[in-house]
């Protein structure tokens, strides 16, 4: 082999090398312009509720959410929200950093308790406050991440969203693009099922690396994606005719739709459905 033609193979390599920077240089601005856009939940301190290590952030009310975290600790913890005649509870983890609970039950007064485990099953009051909430408006809560729905600008499932969905503008022509990945990509995790235990959450990261999961994990999934994109998603848990079952609403075009991507997976025929709770 001569000097010219190793001189060439590495001018070659050189040039790939740094095409290959440009396109990922290019794929990272591509990322933080996205990520620039998205419903981020802050906990900006301005509206504060304390109670010893239990700290509520109430600052971000009206945009649909509030945070909480407690300094760490071994007791279990337990958030409820009341609006009216609904009432939602949560698990919470005292370790020192913020969750988001969502405020999906309309405008009006919130009641927000927060319990303590004194031993065993027991729980005694830690906190109990109201809120005044008036929402910017009623798709907020479907915008941000929350318990459910966890993510942040850094998670894969985000930046997958942001690739999929790149150069295109329709939210609908986003939806399609979505739901045909997950179509494509997605089975269902029946071993999975038959282990899953009470309390259980979605790591939307874990189930698009598997590419597989329950009804919950895709729907969680599905509503990351979404979300990133600025879709208002619900997460909804109820009845699939008679098996608990997990599925979305997705608002497009002033008008809820349901995706139940789990179905769709598994050619199930749903007749009926019945919503218990929506996230």
């Amino acid at each position: 082999m001569n000097a010219s033609t190793i001189s060439s193979r590495k001018q070659q390599r050189h040039l790939a090398l740094c095409l290959a920077l440009v396109v990922l240089t290019s794929f990272l601005v591509l990322a933080l312009n996205a990520t620039a856009d998205m419903f981020l939940p802050l906990a900006t301190g301005e509206v504060i509720y304390q109670e010893g290590d239990l700290l509520l952030d109430v600052s971000q009310c009206n945009q649909g959410y509030i945070m909480a975290k407690h300094e760490p600790n071994k007791k279990a913890l337990k958030l409820r929200i009341s609006c009216g005649k609904a009432s939602l509870s949560y698990d919470f983890a005292a370790d020192g950093e913020y969750e988001v609970f969502p405020l999906q039950l309309g405008n009006g007064k919130y009641k927000v308790e927060v319990f303590q485990q004194a031993s065993g099953r027991k729980f005694k009051p830690l906190m109990d406050t109201t809120i005044q909430v008036e929402l910017a408006s009623e798709t907020l809560p479907y915008l941000f991440p929350n318990q459910y729905v966890n993510y942040d600008k850094d998670s894969d499932a985000v930046i997958k969203s942001i690739e999929l969905c790149h150069g295109l503008e329709s939210n609908w022509d986003k939806y399609e693009v979505i739901y045909r990945y997950m179509a494509n990509h997605m089975v269902y995790d029946f071993d999975k099922a038959r282990k899953v235990s009470t309390g259980y959450l979605p790591v939307v990261d874990d189930v698009l690396y598997a590419q597989k999961g329950i009804c919950f994990d895709l729907s969680a999934l599905m509503a990351t994606m979404l979300r990133t994109q600025g879709i208002p998603t619900q997460l909804v848990i109820g009845y699939a005719d008679k098996i608990y079952h997990a599925w979305n609403l997705v608002y497009l075009d002033d008008t809820w739709y349901r995706c139940d991507i789990t179905s769709d997976i598994m050619c199930m025929d749903v007749r009926r459905y019945t919503t218990e709770r929506y996230y």
